[in-house]
């Protein structure tokens, strides 16, 4: 084995990924062909380059990567997960008599979790769905609104009154999450139809 200076990392990193200059690669050339710990290294790096380009597999899920984190990080406390508790659907409910009783193109949803309450307002353009709401708790501040599904995936941010609107999305079935700084409120199952 040689034991003048060794090639560094990120040199042979580049030469592994066809990145270095030619005149760097001719100077490598000539220790690697003397140095068995710099060929060696380079052997690794181009194999593993390799693995990481052919790699077909899914990422984890979002839950199972936080879970994993927090595994390492003590000083996070966890965020309780609610599950919320539908109480009111529009579309569900009797018809009534006068001003009420008009046809309204938006389907009112209302859902209970712990001290929380969560109004949803459902309207259906161009077989697009807006999603728009409130949430009836203090704090709120900061809250994040996200919702996915198989046929997309939105995000929004509560505003001062605790509001949101997320884009349009497909007529569906949906997963939405509710994430404040002391807790997290999900509706595993909304759907997203006329």
């Amino acid at each position: 084995m040689n034991t003048s200076a060794h090639i560094s990392l990120e040199t042979l990193t580049d030469i592994a990924e066809d990145r270095a200059t030619s005149e760097v690669r001719e100077g490598a050339m000539a220790h690697l062909g003397t140095c068995s710990a710099c060929h060696d290294t380079l052997s690794r790096l181009q194999r593993l380059i390799f693995m990481m380009k052919s790699d077909t597999g899914q990422d984890a899920p979002r839950d199972v990567l936080v879970s994993a984190i927090n595994i390492f990080s003590p000083q996070v406390r966890p965020v309780p997960r609610i599950i919320a508790t539908l109480m009111f659907d529009s579309r569900a409910a009797a018809p009534g008599f006068g001003m009420r009783s008009l046809h309204s193109s938006s389907r009112q949803l209302l859902y209970s979790a712990q001290d929380a309450d969560l109004d949803l307002r459902i309207t259906i353009q161009n077989e697009e769905c807006i999603v728009a709401g409130q949430v009836i708790r203090d704090p709120c501040a900061g809250g994040i609104v996200e919702i996915s599904g198989p046929a997309g995936a939105a995000q929004a941010s509560l505003n001062e009154l605790c509001e949101f609107a997320l884009p349009p999305l497909p007529v569906g079935t949906y997963s939405l999450r509710l994430t404040m700084s002391d807790i997290e409120i999900e509706i595993p199952e909304l759907e997203l139809k006329d």
